[in-house]
């Protein structure tokens, strides 16, 4: 998980806020196909992200087992120096097929994602960004405008075809 420093703690949720996220962030059931058993491979993905968007990411993990998608997401904090973290989080993405770069409001400025962006692209791995919110037009990390990488909406469907996609 790219962009934080330990310690930090997050701010509080109102239930009304948790239900706008999950409500603007989760499409109804209806809305999004199953795959079928032939049509997608199992992905193994490393997800870059700010701290301050980890509740948002934990929902796309569990809306991810809830619809039994064939998404395994890895990340990696940064609880260690940075040069040991330098080295985890290669290991981590090295181990992986993709990079998803959820884009929340301060994630361009982060220097931990933009390292992980950078990783990725220098392993060879295919990095989307995908927007946290569709009320907002959050910046897009410069690494990403550079190698015009897909942005897609916050949907599994989206997520996965642009996965897909050679």
């Amino acid at each position: 998980m790219g962009g934080g420093t330990g310690g930090y703690e997050f701010p509080a949720k109102t239930t009304d806020e948790i239900k706008r996220i999950i409500s603007n962030a989760v499409p109804k059931a209806d809305d999004q196909k199953k795959p079928d058993e032939d049509e997608h491979r199992v992905r193994n993905v490393f997800i870059s992200f700010h701290n301050e968007d980890e509740q948002q990411v934990n929902l796309l993990r569990i809306q991810a087992k809830r619809e039994n998608t064939d998404l395994e997401f890895r990340d990696y904090s940064v609880k260690e120096p940075v040069e040991q973290w330098r080295q985890h989080v290669r290991e981590k993405i090295e181990a992986t097929t993709a990079t998803i770069v959820m884009i929340g409001p301060d994630t361009a400025s982060r220097k931990n994602v933009l390292y992980e962006i950078e990783t990725s692209y220098a392993l060879g791995k295919k990095v989307i960004g995908v927007r946290i919110s569709r009320e907002r037009n959050d910046p897009i990390p410069e690494p990403l405008i550079r190698n015009k990488a897909p942005v897609v909406n916050w949907t599994l469907k989206e997520i996965q075809e642009e996965l897909d996609r050679q």
